[in-house]
């Protein structure tokens, strides 16, 4: 979850010596046992400007007063900073409808302000982030923040690239809070149409489809950016790890496949995501994820292949063969992984020290034999296939 921002004292880009404003001082006791402040000089005109309204009788003569010391400069502006303050105050202690009733008290004092905005915005979306149950109420405060950071950013009188960066985020922050996807698939696609060949954009795009809801967009996009770039490794790779989505086993079950889905989908999903594998190794041979996630690819094939016991036909000895195959690929992949991290292979009558290679799961001359008899399984199906199409074309 994106985490709130912080809110700041006073102007963002106006650091004055905020520390020489209303600052208390030890002082005696007056005789009724109030606080009596000890003269000390003013350490800036806005420290004398505070002094003088905080010390005149009424708003009318604090007026007059400052008129007098600096032009037309009233007190509003003390008092809406020492509203932001106290919003800040409960900003910080969580209390964030408080801070927003603060900060709305500083607007009406000083309208033309900038930190009150970002302040608010902040509290706003700190609500926003928290709220699931009520979404008439998590729209209210994010229309709130959402307009407060548009207020900010416009009256930032420099605009820099970090102060870009916290618009951008806040309000992406915003928006994925109160699930506006539309607002959201504008964004990134605009920004697309503007940068088109920035390739992470594409995943960003499909990811975001996904988050509303709209799966077939999500796969389009994670291959529209295979066919803009064809020669990217992590285009294949991106694919290939949406391919394996469905395959994920449910955890509480304890079973290594997802068991929702039929085997044969289940090998279909397997064999894609393979597909998109091989392009991408076939473009870096080094590519260490590749080989990870293929070798999970080929175990959820061979979890897919239904092995009959006793098996009698053909048809029914042919998956424990596949199976095996299937584990003996997986291992392989394993073994690429090995040899692109430098494991050594692990002892086969000692437990292993460290991280070490396993042997494959089947020894050549299994390997040879399993070959063979797949081999006769496949021409027996095959010459069974071809002698029923002859019946089939007879019976016309």
């Amino acid at each position: 979850m994106f985490s709130r921002g912080r809110v700041m004292d006073t102007d963002q880009r106006k650091r004055i010596k905020r520390q020489a404003m209303i600052r208390p001082h030890s002082g005696c006791k007056s005789m009724d046992g109030s606080s009596v402040q000890r003269f000390v000089p003013p350490t800036s005109r806005l420290d004398l400007r505070d002094r003088l309204c905080r010390l005149c009788p009424s708003m009318g003569h604090c007026r007059v007063l400052a008129a007098l010391a600096f032009g037309l400069i009233g007190c509003a502006k003390i008092e809406s900073r020492d509203r932001i303050r106290e919003g800040n105050k409960f900003y910080n202690e969580g209390r964030f409808d408080e801070a927003i009733t603060s900060y709305d008290a500083a607007e009406a004092l000083e309208a033309d302000g900038v930190t009150l905005y970002w302040n608010r915005a902040c509290a706003a979306e700190s609500i926003v982030l928290k709220t699931r149950d009520n979404p008439q109420e998590r729209r209210r405060y994010a229309d709130m923040a959402l307009r407060d950071l548009q207020t900010w950013y416009n009256r930032l009188a420099e605009k820099t690239s970090e102060d870009a960066a916290q618009y951008n985020d806040h309000r992406l922050a915003i928006l994925d809070s109160d699930e506006r996807c539309d607002d959201l698939l504008g964004h990134w696609l605009e920004k697309h149409r503007t940068n088109p060949k920035e390739e992470s954009l594409y995943s960003v795009i499909a990811r975001q489809y996904e988050r509303c809801g709209q799966l077939q967009k999500s796969e389009e996009w994670y291959v529209k950016r295979t066919r803009d770039f064809p020669d990217s490794v992590k285009s294949w790779h991106a694919l290939a790890i949406r391919k394996f989505d469905p395959l994920w086993p449910d955890a509480e079950s304890g079973i290594p496949y997802n068991e929702s889905i039929a085997p044969d989908d289940r090998i279909a999903f397997s064999n894609e995501v393979i597909a998109a594998l091989d392009k991408a190794t076939e473009l870096d041979a080094k590519f260490r994820d590749a080989y990870v996630w293929r070798a999970m690819a080929y175990s959820q094939r061979m979890h897919a292949r239904i092995v009959v016991p006793d098996a009698k036909t053909a048809e029914e000895k042919l998956p424990a063969i596949l199976a095996r195959e299937d584990s003996m690929l997986a291992w392989k992949q394993q073994k690429a992984v090995c040899d692109i991290d430098g494991l050594p292979e692990c002892a086969k009558d000692s437990k292993p020290e460290g991280p070490c290679c396993p042997p494959p799961p089947l020894t050549p001359a299994e390997q040879a034999k399993d070959a063979e008899l797949q081999r006769a399984l496949e021409q027996e199906l095959a010459g069974a296939k071809s002698r029923g199409h002859k019946r089939r074309k007879r019976g016309r």
